[in-house]
């Protein structure tokens, strides 16, 4: 894994933001559901596919796929990667690195605290045949 943007510190949150990122689910991903997320990114035909959110400006946080590399990054405009958060080389690494991450773990990502990060909701959202970020 190559972290490009760091984790935000707890530090850097507000008591606020403290206190909610406490209640944050922190059982993590598990393989199970970090190995259904890299198999569908892995069939991906376009470095478009993934998961993200598409609307104006910030769009949170998405996970991609591109020329074998597994890639979560920041979306803007809901045009695709952005801004690289962090690049994997090998699918056994991704979902390592995801199945230890949880929905607590993941509000520490992007540009700001727990603003659209990735969630087990949507990760099962994304795994449903009828996904469209659109």
């Amino acid at each position: 894994m190559k972290l490009i943007i760091p984790k935000i510190s707890l530090n850097q949150l507000s008591d606020k933001e403290i206190q909610l990122f406490y209640t944050l689910n922190a059982e993590n991903y598990g393989k199970r559901l970090s190995n259904d997320v890299a198999e569908k990114l892995a069939k991906s035909t376009s470095e478009h596919d993934g998961l993200y959110f598409s609307h104006r400006d910030y769009c949170g946080i998405g996970i991609f796929i591109q020329k074998g590399t597994f890639i979560l990054s920041t979306v803007y405009d809901g045009y695709g990667i952005d801004s690289i958060i962090a690049a994997f080389n090998f699918k056994s690494e991704f979902i390592e690195w995801l199945s230890n991450e949880s929905d607590q773990s993941m509000s520490l990502f992007g540009e700001k605290f727990n603003n659209q990060t990735l969630t087990r909701l949507r990760l099962n959202w994304y795994l449903e045949d009828d996904y469209s970020p659109f």
